[in-house]
């Protein structure tokens, strides 16, 4: 008697645990992203505007939709872009650059530590501060947005030093 209450008691416990272990499952979606890390990758991308991207970076991270690459560098033959990490959407060509985010054209060098990045559109801007170098000037500012085919620098709240 005793050993068949224990019994019960045993599968009533396990249940309830395999129920919770469901119900967990079914919170999230039901679903679980693939997750792929690949180290050493070039891939291409092209904009509307006729640039042609080559983009690299030390490790890349593909979950679903987004790209996250570390020491991401960007080329084409409208500008160098260089950042520790980007964040893109592979549907829509945005996204983020983040930290120590260097811009460099035939014509200006820009650095900042933040931007967002529209590939499709060829064009960069940020909120936070930049620095753009061409020739013998260099401007500082606090807000921007470069259009790189045809190059186009709007900086916001800017200043000029000149060399």
């Amino acid at each position: 008697m005793l050993r068949s209450l224990l019994l019960s008691i045993l599968i009533i416990l396990l249940a309830s645990v395999l129920k919770m272990y469901v119900d967990s499952f079914a919170m999230s979606g039901g679903q679980e992203e693939m997750v792929s890390l690949l180290e050493g990758v070039t891939i291409k991308a092209y904009s509307k505007t006729g640039i042609e991207w080559t983009i690299r970076g030390k490790t890349l991270e593909v979950v679903g939709k987004d790209v996250k690459l570390y020491e991401a560098e960007l080329f084409s033959k409208e500008a160098n872009i260089r950042a520790v990490q980007a964040y893109i959407d592979r549907s829509t060509g945005e996204g983020k650059l983040t930290e120590g985010v260097e811009v460099k054209s035939e014509d200006i060098t820009a650095k900042t530590q933040n931007a967002y990045i529209n590939l499709k559109e060829g064009k960069i801007w940020g909120e936070g501060d930049i620095q753009i170098l061409q020739g013998e000037s260099l401007v500082r500012g606090k807000g921007f947005e470069i259009t790189l085919k045809p190059l186009k620098v709007i900086i916001n709240r800017a200043r000029t030093d000149i060399r």
